[in-house]
């Protein structure tokens, strides 16, 4: 920390420095942008950091520069707060202002500048009611967004002007899935990602949970369209495309859709024929396809062994009647089991059994060592 305050307190006496230079060459007759592009070229710095410095040397008596020539805030905080004040009305009188200042000035001492530029709009709002609506309508008239072209590497930017309501929206779902483990499943602190990756992916599930099947629609039933072919969904690294040319991986696809139902669209005779996909097609290979996970997964929720809580991300795809007497591989037949209790499941008389429970379809029985019945259980 005396690091940092030193680093401040030498910016700031750097700032007084170029504005005292700056005031003796305006004083032999140099033009102010003379003055900054003379500095410039001396100094190496760009005219706009020259112009700051000026700037930033002669607002050290006001309250927000006095706290910066003592290290005590930055001079990021030190600029919002005059940007602050230069926005004030013209009706407020000269203590009013300084009480402002300062009282901005004691926010920024423990504030970093995001949450002290937050603070001067909102007490700027409140000294001046109304120009709410015209602020309101500024709003809606900036407002944008942006989706940049596709990068080689398959990503995109989106570049957004937020209004108010829509940045409460972000800052919500960035609230609920942003922090170290959220919209993904992990074991407590195992979770690798940057702030931005983690902001990105809580988006991304915020954007997914609002993407419904709507049958309503004109443009038809799916939000997101993807084509596949049998072969395909056997190769989680094949590429496909999205319905408005996006190109992702198999993988990604079926991630995508979650627990959103499956269709396959046919043309016979010139007329479109929909029809869901056969999540069972091969009930002779020993492992589940991603699409029986999936059903899964909205089925069960997560491990289905009585009392568990483990979530579905980190479960395994059991077969209920066991794969070496002859079970299929089929959703019918399989049941989430978490790592520990799918061990649980064996032949010897201290394993578990699991049974079809003809009173849940879809769903089993575990049945205790030593426990004959299903009744028993």
């Amino acid at each position: 920390m005396r690091t940092e305050v030193a680093g401040r307190r030498l910016e700031a006496t750097g700032s007084l420095a170029t504005a005292d230079l700056a005031a003796l060459h305006r004083h032999k007759g140099r033009k102010p942008g003379g003055v900054a592009a003379m500095l410039a070229e001396k100094l190496g710095l760009a005219r706009g950091t020259i112009h700051g410095r000026i700037e930033a040397g002669g607002r050290q008596a006001t309250p927000a520069g006095r706290a910066a020539v003592r290290g005590e805030i930055t001079s990021e905080h030190e600029r919002i707060i005059a940007k602050a004040v230069k926005t004030l009305p013209g009706k407020m009188g000269g203590a009013a202002i300084v009480r402002f200042a300062e009282e901005l000035t004691e926010f920024a001492r423990t504030h970093a500048p995001a949450d002290l530029r937050t603070e001067a709009n909102r007490r700027l709002a409140e000294l001046a009611p109304d120009k709410g609506k015209d602020r309101e309508e500024h709003q809606e008239r900036q407002r944008s967004a942006r989706l940049g072209a596709v990068r080689s590497d398959g990503t995109s930017t989106l570049t957004m002007t937020l209004t108010p309501r829509a940045r409460a929206l972000v800052e919500r779902a960035l609230a609920d899935f942003g922090g170290p483990g959220g919209a993904i499943a992990c074991e407590p602190g195992t979770d690798t990602r940057e702030p931005e990756q983690r902001a990105h992916d809580a988006l991304v599930h915020q954007w997914a949970l609002g993407s419904t099947v709507d049958k309503a629609r004109q443009k038809g039933i799916a939000s997101i369209v993807v084509r596949l072919t049998p072969e395909q969904l056997e190769d989680p690294g094949a590429l496909v495309r999205t319905d408005s040319g996006t190109q992702l991986s198999v993988r990604q696809a079926v991630s995508m859709a979650g627990s959103m139902p499956w269709f396959v669209s046919l043309l016979r005779d010139g007329c479109e024929e929909l029809h869901r996909i056969d999540v069972d097609g091969h009930p002779e290979r020993r492992l589940a396809s991603a699409i029986q996970r999936l059903v899964l997964y909205s089925a069960h929720g997560g491990c289905t062994f009585p009392g568990c809580t483990v979530p579905a991300r980190r479960t395994q795809f059991h077969h209920v009647q066991e794969w070496s007497q002859g079970g299929p591989t089929t959703v019918a037949n399989g049941a989430l089991g978490c790592h520990v209790h799918h061990g649980f499941v064996g032949d010897s008389p201290a394993s578990w059994k699991t049974i079809v429970n003809p009173d849940s379809p879809g769903r089993c029985t575990w049945v205790p060592p030593g426990t004959d019945r299903l009744t028993d259980a």
